[in-house]
């Protein structure tokens, strides 16, 4: 199974290069409303009220768990607008599987069960208010818990329809056993190397040899080329065949003629 991450060209290179891709904390997402759909009731006999409740999840959440978006669609004109640098960019394809990223053991959400529900009303008022006991055990859980998955769903996989374009899955994993915290975390610990973007914590999974398995270049990469002094197109053109030789299929994009559509087309060397 192969899903997607769009990305810059300097993101992309970065990735191939140290076999490696990042999960975010949820509050870094761009989406405000991420980890509020929680849709508490109201009980008189509970000390949280559903505010009170929804922001502790999120803040639970948030800090224990790092979340990778992968989409199934690599030739999705808006995303390339949106995340692969207005088509500057570049598609990578990670073999799922060879991951790990279907463990049930190794991930809190693995990604057959991480696909994101699109909904145009927010769940309200449908689901038990979470108890102090429930509250304090978010973060303890490293593998799947299927008893605690609807809570965990709430949290991670609850958008409104107005992002299903992204057809976006997702991977979750524990990071607070990493021996860091949001603010202070940098250097390598275990399979994660984190770095700061910006001031904000980055966890750089570490991917099997193999598991990037295919590149996709953006239809204006070769302007990025021109206008930046990341590479001369030579260096480009060097780089792109060091992927090849790592048995990584590589495709250009372009727009079809009669559709609104883009197409690949597999480059050849």
């Amino acid at each position: 199974m192969i899903l997607y991450k769009y990305m810059s060209l300097a993101g992309a290179i970065k990735a191939i290069e140290t076999s490696s891709i990042g999960f975010t904390h949820l509050e870094d997402f761009n989406d405000p409303f991420e980890g509020t759909s929680y849709g508490f009731k109201e009980n008189s006999n509970s000390v949280l009220t559903p505010s009170i409740a929804k922001n502790a999840c999120f803040n639970r959440f948030s800090r224990n768990y790092g979340v990778l978006s992968l989409t199934r669609q690599p030739l999705n004109s808006l995303m390339w607008s949106h995340y692969g640098d207005s088509h500057k960019g570049v598609v990578i394809g990670i073999d799922v599987n060879k991951a790990n990223f279907n463990s049930t053991s190794e991930n809190f959400i693995p990604y057959q069960v991480g696909e994101v529900i699109y909904t145009s009303t927010k769940p309200n008022n449908d689901l038990n208010i979470i108890n102090e006991e429930e509250l304090l055990s978010i973060g303890k859980h490293i593998s799947f818990q299927s008893d605690f998955f609807n809570l965990a769903k709430r949290a991670f996989l609850y958008k409104s329809s107005e992002w299903a374009y992204e057809e976006e899955v997702r991977v979750v994993k524990k990071i607070s056993n990493l021996g860091s915290t949001y603010h202070s975390s940098k250097g390598r610990f275990g399979n994660f190397n984190i770095v700061r973007i910006e001031g904000r914590p980055l966890y750089c999974f570490s991917l099997p040899k193999g598991a990037i398995t295919e590149v996709y270049l953006g239809k204006n990469i070769y302007k990025n080329i021109s206008r930046t002094n990341l590479l001369t197109r030579e260096e480009f053109d060097s780089l792109i065949n060091s992927w090849y030789n790592q048995n990584i299929e590589i495709y250009n994009c372009d727009c079809e003629l009669n559709s609104w559509n883009l197409k690949k087309k597999i480059k050849s060397f």
